[in-house]
């Protein structure tokens, strides 16, 4: 009897140095692509096809999407910052395109 089938696996593409939004500093991380392999006997032999990747921080853990590694410090705190709403002034959560106070679209 063979047994095959596949299994996914984790594999340190680089190890770049970014700024986590999480820790709000510049930390070292890992650069993983996540790959489906083949097995035989439970064993995985080779790479089917990659699934995936990401950045993992070294000192909080978080996951990032990889776009992180193109963004300056600047720009990933101007992401986080709440804003205000020049019409009603209402102060409103980062990733929010429209005030929460009166509807209000926000550049």
């Amino acid at each position: 009897m063979i047994i095959w089938g596949s299994t996914g696996k984790e594999k340190t593409i680089d190890r770049p140095d970014f700024y986590c939004p999480e820790c709000r500093s510049e930390v070292s991380g890992k650069h993983i692509g996540v790959y489906r392999y083949f097995t035989l006997y439970f064993i995985p032999l080779f790479s089917l096809e990659k699934h995936g990747e990401y950045v993992k921080c070294d000192h909080c853990e978080g996951s990032f999407n990889v776009s992180i590694l193109d963004l300056t410090a600047d720009e990933i705190e101007a992401a986080l910052e709440p804003w205000k709403c020049e019409g009603c002034g209402n102060t409103n959560p980062p990733g929010k395109d429209r005030c929460l106070g009166c509807g209000e679209h926000h550049e």
